[in-house]
């Protein structure tokens, strides 16, 4: 009897508590709903996001967590894939309540709900919310907190002069279209949490920006690249570097023996050289310089070819050269005299061949050197800027 009187009070226990939790429950699902109805009325969205008679005042930190790709489409069409998050948040007073008519000290609303600051990126051409439906938190002192998740991918006007070791400057532009100057202002940071780990371009530096010099309230996030080269550097201008050297050292290979040398150098060269070119990137006003330094180096190697033929010609076939004057082969069964004559013509010839190709040597040599000294003044005293694009403009006050 008492096991089953003890059984009966705590199955009372719990149906009670049950039905506390359920009653506490409705209630605080019935507060929620009347607190809703009292901040946005019978309307579902509430779109006024003045505060008073000044702006409103967005607070905005941007936190960079990637960038991910650094891609060529086309001549013109540099795109990075940047990832971001808008962490935003500004006050309004008439979506304040009080604690003690309703206990809550936030609540979250769906984004749609509220009104919110819509955005347009002006570089972009893909914009893709990593959360498809983000809540917006409401504090009950009217302040108001929407975090967006953003992967953008946009335009870069990269300088491509210094390629493989060049810099260049990207930009994200945030318009709001739908509100003025007066109506709308922003206060940005920024944070930089993204990792350099094993991609070819490094993020160097990370900055933010607004100003009051346009129509629509804006700020600007500004992406340092700076791009390592060590792949380029290794795949095509070593390379290139140890032909060069290779052909310098033609100059000590027997006269007999360079010409087929110096031809198979030109023609792999050339093999190469056409897959060089094709891998370098383009640009409508700056050029990379490497692309100079690769067709002068081929202009070299025609050089050096030419000079191995003209002098091998000189001392080896003396029946058939222009420069040859005056002396003609001789016929079998001439006289000793006639002969002798002969070869001390050839071997006056070879003097005069040995000669012009040191000084060939000498000639090419200088022409090596002054190849060099003129692509480092390139390099250090020519600055080739990119021209803008007209929607850049605005940009040069920053």
């Amino acid at each position: 009897i008492l096991r089953e009187t003890d059984l009966k009070w705590k199955l009372c226990a719990l149906l009670l508590a049950a039905s506390l939790q359920i009653t506490w429950q409705d209630s605080t699902a019935s507060l929620e709903e009347k607190l809703f109805k009292s901040l946005f009325g019978t309307n579902a969205v509430y779109q006024t996001h003045r505060n008073g008679n000044g702006p409103l005042l967005v607070n905005i930190t941007v936190v960079m967590s990637n960038v991910l790709d650094v891609v060529c489409m086309d001549i013109l069409k540099y795109t990075i894939t940047s990832v971001l998050v808008l962490n935003q948040s500004w006050y309004n007073e008439r979506l304040a309540w009080n604690e003690e008519e309703f206990p809550f000290s936030t609540i979250t609303v769906p984004w749609n709900s509220v009104w919110t600051p819509s955005y347009t990126v002006q570089e972009a051409f893909d914009v893709t919310w990593r959360v498809g439906s983000p809540n917006v938190v409401l504090h009950s002192d009217g302040k108001t907190e929407f975090q967006l998740a953003l992967r953008i991918d946009s335009n870069c006007n990269f300088d491509l002069f210094y390629y493989p070791l060049d810099s260049s400057q990207c930009f994200l532009s945030f318009f709001s279209l739908d509100s003025k100057v007066s109506q709308l202002e922003f206060s940005t940071s920024i944070s930089n949490e993204i990792l350099n780990l094993k991609r070819e371009y490094l993020i160097t530096n990370v900055n933010i920006t607004s100003q009051r010099n346009m129509a629509q309230p804006y700020f600007v996030v500004m992406i340092t690249l700076k791009n390592t080269g060590i792949r380029v550097l290794l795949s095509s201008v070593l390379p290139s570097f140890a032909v060069e050297i290779a052909d310098l050292c033609g100059f000590f290979v027997c006269l007999q023996d360079r010409l087929s040398y110096r031809i198979t150098l030109l023609l792999a060269y050339l093999v190469f050289y056409s897959s060089f070119i094709g891998s370098l990137p383009e640009s409508s006003s700056c050029n990379p310089l490497l692309s100079y330094y690769y067709t002068g180096l081929l202009i070299l190697l025609f050089l050096s070819t030419t000079e191995t033929i003209l002098v091998q010609k000189l001392v080896m076939d003396n029946a058939n050269l222009c420069l040859n004057y005056g002396f003609k082969a001789k016929k079998k069964g001439t006289s000793t005299a006639s002969t002798s004559t002969a070869l001390e013509h050839d071997k006056d010839l070879k003097t005069k061949g040995n000669t012009l190709d040191r000084l060939f040597c000498f000639i090419f040599l200088g022409l090596v050197l002054l190849f060099h000294l003129l692509l480092a003044g390139l390099w250090y005293l020519w600055k080739c800027a990119p021209k803008k694009p007209p929607g850049e403009i605005y940009l040069d006050g920053i």
